[in-house]
């Protein structure tokens, strides 16, 4: 079993590494980076699971942010929750996002406000090659829990 305080060991990333791959995630996708900087942090094969579907493979994931990002904007992602476990050379992680954001249904007179407290589990893995980064194998999104006055997603 990995070392997960120890950074340098070449089989595991520490705790601090994880935090800051996750919370990487999210400020990509809260600044709306371009697709490609996004697809770096996953696997070529990744499996990802929304409300909306699933989508796999890295190809694939690209419309579904390319989608998201012409929905949603003044994004604010917090994390609130991350916990992880080692098993089958991954790592597995129990998420917890608070999604807020703002989205205009044409032709409405004015966006609206949502905010969900997102449950989420990932897989994650060194990506393969020489680079031997973090890369997100399987997202799932299992449960979205509205905020009081949120419009439905």
């Amino acid at each position: 079993m990995p070392d997960h305080n120890n950074p340098i060991a070449t089989d595991s990333f520490s705790r601090a590494d994880i935090d800051a791959f996750v919370a990487d995630w999210y400020h990509q996708l809260d600044v709306h980076a371009p697709a490609e900087q996004l697809a770096s942090l996953v696997a070529d094969q990744v499996e990802m699971q929304f409300p909306e579907g699933w989508c796999v493979g890295s190809r694939h994931s690209a419309p579904w942010y390319e989608g998201v990002i012409r929905i949603f904007f003044d994004e604010l992602h917090i994390v609130t929750h991350v916990g992880f476990s080692w098993r089958d050379d991954r790592y597995l992680l129990d998420v917890v996002v608070n999604w807020q954001a703002r989205r205009w249904n044409p032709p409405a007179p004015r966006s609206e406000w949502i905010g969900f407290d997102a449950y989420q589990r990932w897989e994650l893995i060194r990506a393969p090659g020489n680079d031997g980064r973090l890369a997100i194998a399987r997202y799932i999104v299992d449960e979205l829990r509205p905020m009081p006055g949120s419009k439905p997603l």
